[in-house]
């Protein structure tokens, strides 16, 4: 296993080749660097989804590009760790919620998770995760 720092490396990438600061406190920088990093995401997600033959109502179906596909989710991690670090995330904290949230995963599915009733009415979110009336099953974010 490597010791390379992921976000470590996309701080100093940020601040070396475009003399960027992360995380941004300015809120106006923030959303713009936001909205050029999901948007960005998002098109190298779709240019994964056209190295494979994800589309069920055709024959030729379940082929796979590996090397282009492996490619475009490097790129989907470029503008993933962007985001991240453009809100401080550090690698520690990274691993940390993303194990904690694997452990949420193998519970749910083991307990026959469905995706829908312990959610909020309104937002959506799991009613584990946040405070919220149990009785109107309406989280406390959304009141």
């Amino acid at each position: 296993m490597s010791n390379w720092n992921w976000l470590g490396s996309t701080y100093a990438l940020q601040r070396d080749a475009f003399g960027r600061v992360l995380p941004i406190t300015d809120p106006e920088q923030l959303a713009d660097f936001v909205v050029m990093n999901h948007t960005s995401l998002i098109t190298e997600l779709t240019e994964f989804m056209n190295e494979v033959g994800w589309k069920n109502w055709t024959s030729d179906r379940g082929w796979v590009n590996r090397d282009q596909a492996v490619g475009e989710l490097v790129d989907v991690a470029h503008f993933l760790a962007n985001l991240a670090c453009a809100l401080g995330v550090t690698d520690d904290e990274w691993e940390r919620r993303y194990r904690a949230k694997q452990d949420v995963n193998r519970t749910r599915q083991r307990s026959g998770y469905d995706g829908v009733s312990n959610k909020c009415l309104r937002c959506k979110r799991d009613l584990n995760e946040v405070k919220h009336d149990p009785v109107s099953r309406i989280c406390a974010l959304c009141g």
